[in-house]
């Protein structure tokens, strides 16, 4: 497998790291979500029936083996931060495969990062259209085991990257024996639409990558009929536990349908977006890598994120009544899917009773649930007596029409109200010098650039949302034992015992607490940090960030 190290382009990156924040701003927007359920189900590719492979699954919880537009707004609650989007969106998993055994590979916070990117060069939402209902569409092939060059170059369609060696390679890398910040995976979606229905039979056959910026002119024919937002997504792993069991030119992990190279690994999309939601953000949401929240009037409103809390409380039961090894290492990988290394294309084998859909003989009883047992002759859907061992047949859906959002001129972005001026200095303006607390008087340590990606002071906040004031952040820090309390644009509460690749920047934070306007939480991109004795020291760690894939993806 082709490996490079992280040198070039790297430097190039950190360079732009430098710009101010406002160079910073483009036309997307980013969130977290949490992994809702990880199962055999795949209702784009093996509707009606259990998909060849286990996938984490993220979005709405109403995600089920078949499922249209009208499925997801029943919804009762998302594993993403934005609100209105009861999208669902699905990768294979990772594993871990040594002396016999698959273990599943955990996550890594923030487990699931999407990006959606819109827009051209001051023009928000320029001939981009929201998905129509019904939409679905698939990135990458699940049967390649070698890059066929429809891959693009690293940080195209498909990038892994291991974060600490800085390893990065188009599939699974060697050269290492840790990622101490990470494994983690990127891939995008293409974005422009024929304006056909997906296809089962060819799943890749109405959508296409575009060739440059130009709104619908970047869209080859016949795949000019609409443009999309271009949704990219990172899927973070945590390989620690495996530390000291493999060598550097080793590569022992498998994604779940057999593919030791990475090369096949793909992602599914079901569009959930509350309709003209997504149109509307697009025309003037564009924090970029700012770090502003996304609850402005610009973007998503009020009321339209969710916390860390209630986003990772939203969690589904699995349809399956299978074991993907969550209690523990697994004999063999759930379904049938033997280890198929290529180069060639991965096949169906042909020992595999029904092939890769073959359904169970019962659902009912405990016994079909071991570790041991044969998955693919013993999982079953939850309230059925079998599921058809023959392919599944094209679902047929109807896709609404849709008009291009288009824009003749830039729209200027909004004056920020929620700022106030301030005089410098190690505290900002109106932020209280000390703040009472469980453990003590907690100090005012100034105002510190958030290096956003890994965040200066925690992965994610712990808080996000209206009532954010520099008390309940330092109280709820406090509460977790951490070293440091930090605001962020008025709305935002981390906690953490490290601030990373952070400086001093008196003055640059501006923004009024959402929850107590008289004092000053942060900035755009900005830190208000306190801490038991009023000091704080900065760890320098290298920049290795995905964003730059998806800011150099057309």
């Amino acid at each position: 497998m082709r490996t490079t190290s992280f040198n070039v382009r790297a430097l190039a990156f950190l360079t732009a790291l430098t710009a101010p924040v406002s160079a910073q701003r483009d036309y997307y927007f980013t969130f977290g979500s949490g992994s809702l359920v990880q199962e055999r189900l795949d209702p784009v590719l093996n509707p009606g029936a259990l998909s060849g492979h286990v996938h984490s699954v993220v979005g709405g919880d109403a995600f089920a083996a078949s499922m249209d537009f009208e499925t997801t707004q029943r919804s009762s609650c998302t594993s993403v931060d934005i609100i209105p989007d009861k999208s669902n969106y699905w990768m294979p998993n990772l594993y871990f495969h040594k002396n016999g055994k698959f273990t599943l590979v955990p996550e890594y916070s923030p487990k699931h990062k999407i990006y959606y990117k819109y827009g051209d060069t001051g023009r928000p939402g320029a001939d981009r259209s929201e998905f129509p209902k019904n939409f679905r569409m698939m990135a990458g092939k699940p049967n390649l085991r070698s890059d066929d060059g429809s891959l693009g170059s690293p940080g195209s369609q498909l990038e892994w990257y291991c974060h600490g060696p800085n390893k990065v390679s188009a599939g699974i890398p060697t050269g290492f024996t840790s990622c101490p910040y990470g494994l983690a995976v990127a891939m995008r979606f293409p974005s422009c639409w024929n304006g056909q229905d997906f296809n089962i039979d060819q799943p890749l056959a109405h959508m296409s990558y575009p060739t440059n910026r130009n709104g619908l002119a970047g869209c080859p024919e016949p795949y000019n009929k609409a443009r999309f937002a271009e949704i990219f997504v990172e899927y973070w792993l945590d390989v620690s536990q495996f530390n000291g069991q493999y060598g550097a030119d080793e590569s022992p992990f498998v994604l779940s349908n057999g593919d030791p190279t990475g090369y096949g690994f793909h992602m599914d999309f079901l569009n959930g977006w509350q309709e003209g939601v997504l149109a509307k953000a697009m025309k003037g949401c564009n924090p970029g890598n700012t770090g502003e929240p996304l609850d402005t009037p610009q973007c998503f409103g009020a009321g339209s994120i969710q916390n860390g809390r209630a986003k990772d409380a939203c969690r589904k039961q699995s349809s399956i009544i299978e074991e993907v090894g969550l209690k523990g290492p697994l004999d063999k990988l759930p379904g049938c899917n033997p280890i198929q290394a290529g180069p060639g294309l991965a096949v169906k084998p042909a020992d595999c009773a029904g092939g890769i859909l073959a359904g169970p003989s019962s659902v009912s009883g405990p016994s079909s649930t071991t570790a041991s047992s044969n998955p693919a002759t013993t999982a079953g859907l939850v309230g059925t007596s079998s599921v058809a061992a023959e392919p599944a047949k094209p679902q047929t859906t109807t896709l609404q029409s849709v008009t291009p959002t288009t824009s003749k001129s830039a729209t200027p972005s909004p004056t920020d109200t929620n700022t106030g001026s301030t005089s410098g200095g190690s505290s900002s303006g109106l932020s209280p010098p000390s703040v009472n607390s469980t453990s003590g008087v907690w100090k005012s340590a100034g105002c510190f650039l958030d290096a956003l990606n890994p965040r200066s002071l925690g992965r994610q906040p712990q808080w996000w949302g209206q009532k954010i004031s520099t008390s309940n952040c330092v109280e709820h820090c406090d509460s977790i034992h951490a070293k440091y309390a930090g605001t962020e644009n008025g709305g935002q509460c981390f906690c953490g015992n490290e601030l990373l690749n952070s400086v001093s920047h008196p003055g640059k934070c501006t923004s009024k607490c959402y929850g107590d306007a008289s004092e000053i939480c942060g900035g755009p991109a900005h830190l208000s940090i306190y801490s038991l004795d009023g000091s704080v020291s900065i760890k320098k760690l290298p920049r290795h960030r995905h964003r730059r894939h998806m800011m150099a993806a057309i």
